[in-house]
């Protein structure tokens, strides 16, 4: 296959691809590697594709943020998730200090707390064991669980 097909095979995969959802450029590029083209094909892909402003890290980073956060996930999961995506550590921060609010984080906790409560009220130590257990899985942070389980005195 010549250089111009493997162009045009590769930039159709990838717009294929972004059809479904915003990709960071690190997934196209291992869209890429996965497809087997060659490295000088994949960088003019992924230059176009940054060109005409169908691949932006930060524009990506910022929908993913708000969507794991609609999800019920906490800053630190979001964070290890971007990451995993290739996000640089610098727009993770910024994006992140911008999107994350403590009290929002902590009435989100207490939320999520207040619709796993059980319906006969058997509160007890196992119970706050679990919930604090699944908050971390989530990804939120062990001061503002630590906070929202405060609210259920467990000394009565």
């Amino acid at each position: 296959m010549d250089q111009e097909a493997l162009l045009k095979k590769a930039r159709s995969g990838v717009l294929r691809q972004l059809t479904y959802r915003d990709r960071s450029v690190r997934e196209v590029k291992e869209y890429l590697d996965r497809k087997s083209y060659p490295e000088d094909v994949k960088d003019k892909v992924v230059e176009e594709m940054i060109g005409y402003g169908y691949l932006d890290d930060r524009r990506f980073a910022a929908n993913f943020i708000s969507y794991r956060k609609s999800s019920g996930h906490g800053l630190l999961k979001v964070r290890y998730e971007l990451q995993q995506k290739g996000i640089s550590r610098q727009i993770t921060d910024e994006l992140i200090e911008e999107k994350f609010d403590r009290e929002e984080d902590l009435e989100k906790v207490r939320e999520i707390l207040t619709k796993r409560e059980p319906l006969n009220g058997g509160i007890d130590q196992r119970w706050v064991n679990r919930q604090a257990a699944f908050l971390k899985r989530r990804g939120f942070q062990d001061n503002l669980i630590l906070e929202a389980i405060k609210d259920y005195n467990l000394s009565e």
